[in-house]
């Protein structure tokens, strides 16, 4: 199961943009910018509104309107730093501009104090808020979102939507700074207002059920957390259908609730359903993805003494991992050696094992490969097989000295 932090979705929190309403002192690059955001060139877009931002200036527009630009532009950095994510070269890039995104915005801040404009101010702190959450800096985060609140909650006018997002974020905050309890008040307020403001089985309202979810997991609230997942896993199916990658995360994370509340035959059957669905889905087109979960499967049946529902799903996601090769197939033959020899069927194991090390040896995994050959050894010692567990520690020895990696083997 992936972690709660990776499942977290910050997108659908994010305040409405205004590049549709750039109907107010339209120029070429303002066109030019709307043209290529809308077409996903967000490159193309920021050059655009980089210019689009320095002739604001130049025209001496309104506060509200330079305010709104930079917005527009930081708006614009975030998606090319969240694009940048991957490799850890990408990773120093998205950190980078994410940066970007934050100066861009902090300029704004000054031209809304200096203008006396709540409402761009809050905006901005809105933005900022955001930035905070994609470079991960949570104690800024709350900071933020707690200003935007209170500035917003003192304007004639409050944004009932704009607050529901603020109230997310500062549960959202909460929650990563360590502090579960004081996250989930923030975060029932922030789920009424969204059901208020777009109604229960609204899209928005299914993305914080999904989250709240996830938070009542972790808490150990497994009863409020099957509720939300329940809910936001309906809507999901409803507009995307039952076997879109939202419904599939919502199944999961309920599985996982059900699993860690220990209501086991709840979870087999939820995970199960969603392997049933992923099935479906990919027919025989894409079997890799059905062959990842199948072995996720069977880790759980592992570890909850199913022994023959994991040995099938096993026997499956390597017939699928052979036509590839590579770490996976290497990976799940040593698992199913692993059950062979829980199952006192050693000799099963050591033939599992072998064909996995001859996996690792072709991608040229050699701490793997190490380890791969002792066990086999051990478990041909426990069979009285001395020569030939002898002859395995050698070659594990020998390839420890060629290729300089055994005191990582033996450390990891």
């Amino acid at each position: 199961m992936s972690s709660l932090l990776s499942t977290l979705k910050w997108a659908f929190v994010r305040a409405p943009r205004t590049l549709e309403g750039w109907s107010l002192d339209r120029n070429w690059n303002r066109v030019e910018a709307l043209r290529h955001f809308k077409s996903g060139n967000y490159a193309e877009a920021e050059r655009h509104l980089l210019i689009a931002v320095e002739d604001a200036g130049e025209q001496r527009l309104s506060a509200a309107k330079r305010v709104r630009l930079r917005l527009e532009l930081a708006d614009v950095q975030r998606r090319l730093a969240l694009m940048a994510e991957g490799t850890t070269r990408q990773a120093t890039a998205s950190a980078a501009k994410l940066a970007e995104a934050e100066q861009t915005i902090r300029s704004a801040v000054f031209i809304a104090a200096r203008a006396s404009a709540g409402e761009a101010y809050a905006q901005c702190l809105d933005a900022l808020t955001e930035v905070f959450g994609d470079q991960r800096n949570y104690p800024a985060m709350e900071k933020a979102a707690q200003e935007a609140i209170r500035l917003g909650a003192s304007l004639p006018h409050p944004d009932q939507l704009r607050m529901a997002r603020r109230v997310h974020w500062l549960g959202i905050a909460r929650y990563h700074n360590g502090r579960l309890a004081e996250a989930i008040p923030p975060l029932e307020k922030s789920l009424a207002l969204h059901e208020e403001n777009y109604g229960a089985d609204h899209l928005i309202t299914a993305e914080a059920l999904s989250e709240v979810g996830r938070i009542y997991r972790a808490r150990g609230d497994h009863g409020k957390a099957q509720e939300c997942l329940r809910r936001s896993l309906r809507i999901h199916a409803a507009e995307y259908g039952p076997d879109s990658p939202q419904a599939l995360d919502d199944l999961a994370a309920l599985a996982g609730s059900y699993e860690d509340a220990g209501d086991l035959n709840a979870a087999a059957a939820e995970y199960e359903r969603a392997l049933l669905l992923k099935q479906r889905k990919l027919g025989v087109g894409n079997l890799e993805e059905v062959a990842e979960m199948q072995f996720s499967l069977a880790n759980i049946y592992l570890g909850w003494a199913n022994f023959a529902r994991a040995r099938e799903l096993l026997a499956e996601c390597i017939g699928t991992f052979r036509r590839s090769g590579g770490p996976r197939l290497a990976v799940a033959l040593e698992t199913q050696a692993q059950l062979a020899e829980r199952n006192g069927r050693f000799f099963d194991a050591v033939r599992d094992l072998e064909f996995a090390g001859t996996a690792w040896r072709r991608c040229e995994h050699y701490v793997e490969l190490i380890r791969n050959l002792e066990y086999r050894a051990d478990l041909l010692a426990q069979l009285r097989k001395t020569r030939e567990a002898k002859w395995l520690r050698e070659q594990a020895a020998q390839l420890a000295e060629e290729t300089g990696v055994r005191a990582e083997a033996t450390t990891a």
